[in-house]
């Protein structure tokens, strides 16, 4: 969907020999205006020179003489160059990819891009690879539905989803999907046991956007599972080793509203239960819990039965 949109604003102010409004442009696309402003920045990112005038007359354009050489890509080059090498791998797309970026690298000057390398997963942990992925991709691109068995917390269950998009992050596939009746939610694709193609055509809500869905999902989640607070001290020094033990948006947020004391700040942050906050903490040097008591003589303890250990 994403991919589909983007092409058709290259389409459409190529096309123009005057600027288009972001708010006659998102119109025409059915979208809001803030996602075709998040859309220009990802264009331009592309290096596709989009650029936008303020007041009577301006609007969005391409800039100068520029053409785009979309016209000579397959769907599935461009498909695959615009979602990017680590995705294209897992989804077949990988010769797709190949000749596109050939042909785009045919009509450029510029060689910068084979300077750059994106490596998907995370250090040190293993790549999936979902049984499932070709028959999702499948129902997206066709507006399928889809009976899938999914692996959850009570076991194998059946469900009926209407599939609204794919993120894979750190090597690992998430759906995003809706089931009949409800409201948008995350699958783990690796735990999708079978997936068989239902219904002749589905229509998703007109109002969904995947990275909207996609960063909220992930701050409800964070949430979710960070739920004791915890009153933190440590060095101003050692902020960067608190956000590798900890990492997310939570963190930060703790980090922006905590309180400085000379080379010292104390925080409020929100964190895993006992056992999986000791050991994160007990890779911050310096660091030092104020509350919860429990959670302080925990991290002592470990603290402790470690040096032990290593004497």
């Amino acid at each position: 969907m994403k991919a589909a949109r983007l092409v058709s604003e290259i389409v459409i102010l190529g096309a123009r020999s005057r600027p288009i409004t972001a708010s006659d442009l998102a119109r025409r696309l059915e979208v809001t205006e803030r996602t075709i402003y998040r859309d220009l920045g990802e264009l331009s990112r592309m290096g596709v020179p989009v650029i936008t005038e303020a007041g009577p007359g301006g609007g969005i354009s391409l800039l100068g003489d520029w053409v785009s050489p979309v016209a000579g890509l397959t769907r599935d080059e461009l498909d695959s160059l615009l979602i990017g090498s680590p995705a294209a791998a897992d989804l077949g797309f990988s010769s797709a990819l190949a000749t596109a970026r050939a042909k785009v690298l045919a009509e450029s000057s510029s060689a910068f891009s084979q300077l750059i390398l994106v490596d998907g997963p995370d250090w040190f942990m293993a790549k999936e690879d979902p049984e499932q992925l070709d028959t999702i991709v499948t129902a997206l691109r066709t507006q399928r539905g889809l009976q899938v068995t999914y692996r959850g917390r009570n076991g194998l269950r059946s469900r009926t989803l209407l599939p609204l998009g794919l993120v894979v992050k750190a090597g690992r596939w998430y759906l995003a999907a809706q089931p009949p009746g409800g409201s948008p939610l995350t699958y783990r694709v690796s735990r999708i046991g079978s997936a068989e193609l239902r219904f002749l055509h589905c229509t998703p809500p007109p109002s969904f956007d995947l990275a909207d869905y996609w960063t909220g999902a992930q701050a409800e989640f964070d949430a979710s599972i960070r739920r004791t607070l915890v009153r933190l001290r440590l060095p101003v020094a050692q902020i960067d080793d608190l956000k590798r033990a900890i990492p997310g948006r939570l963190t930060e947020d703790a980090i922006d509203s905590g309180r400085t004391d000379r080379d010292t700040i104390e925080i409020d942050l929100p964190m895993e239960p006992a056992g999986v906050a000791v050991s994160q903490l007990v890779t911050v040097p310096g660091v030092e819990v104020l509350s919860p008591k429990q959670l302080r003589r925990d991290l002592h303890d470990h603290a402790w039965a470690a040096a032990e250990l290593n004497e």
